[in-house]
């Protein structure tokens, strides 16, 4: 990262795993990588579980914890959301968008850390989370709905003649709707990151010239300051689009329950 700011969004570590078949499986022959990627949504996953397991005994007893107490908040914030969107037969989705809540926020804000992975920074991860949830309130809706579920797509009160352009608008919006989820979050993980790592590297060249002078260690005071700034912004915007995205699965879910009313 100290020669180029993308250097971090580039997988470093690779693991294969050999995967042969004889004979007339043969054709069937590949391998597995098993990169950086794999290792920290592995680590997360297990991260939580662990939590989960140690605060449901910590539950048990009267004794303060802080970190029950911050899942509390964060339980209670998200159930908020939640109800606030769906109605009452779509709550029971609440664990999952906890969950991709968490998962998200944690992963933003470990690519922060110094010599971390940016697994939010990469289109695999972005997009198979929102195909995820894009295909799961796909499949809601035709179990909530059945065929009734394509009256989203016919408007009421339009003439027969527009019919066709707008059934074409509403399917190519509610399949662009997984690829708006993973650009964003993709966009604004990879654009915050790229804009604090051109600034430490200024930073860098400032402090660390062929000589170390007074004033060059005084003109590195500020750009050093905005960098701190930036980096509590950076953990602001991590939670942020971990919140955008659960709000607007929300408001995908809906429209599942709302096609009842068409």
């Amino acid at each position: 990262m100290i020669f180029n700011p993308f250097e971090q969004f580039q997988v470093q570590n690779q693991y294969i795993i050999e995967k042969t078949f004889s004979g007339i499986l043969s054709p069937f022959s590949h391998s597995i990588y098993i990169t950086d990627t794999v290792i920290i949504s592995f680590v997360v996953i297990l991260l939580y579980y662990i939590f989960y397991v140690v605060l449901s005994f910590r539950k048990q007893r009267v004794t303060r914890s802080y970190i029950l107490d911050l899942f509390k908040e964060i339980y209670l914030f998200i159930y908020g959301i939640v109800s606030l969107y769906l109605p009452e037969e779509g709550r029971k989705y609440f664990p999952f968008f906890f969950y991709l809540f968490l998962f998200i926020s944690t992963c933003n804000i470990i690519g922060i850390l110094p010599y971390a992975f940016t697994i939010t920074s990469h289109l695999s991860i972005t997009f198979g989370l929102s195909f995820m949830v894009w295909f799961g309130i796909l499949i809601i809706g035709f179990q909530e709905n059945g065929l009734r579920y394509f009256s989203l797509f016919f408007p009421r009160g339009i003439p027969f003649r527009l019919v066709p352009f707008l059934i074409l608008i509403e399917v190519i919006s509610m399949v662009f709707r997984s690829v708006s989820l993973a650009l964003r979050l993709f966009a604004n993980i990879v654009a915050g990151h790229i804009l604090l790592d051109t600034l430490a590297l200024f930073i860098h060249k400032m402090i660390y010239p062929s000589s170390i002078t007074v004033t060059s260690l005084l003109v590195s005071v500020l750009p050093f300051i905005v960098c701190m700034v930036l980096i509590v912004f950076e953990m602001v915007v991590a939670v942020l689009q971990g919140y955008i995205f659960v709000i607007l699965s929300c408001i995908y879910l809906k429209e599942s329950f709302s096609a009842q009313d068409h």
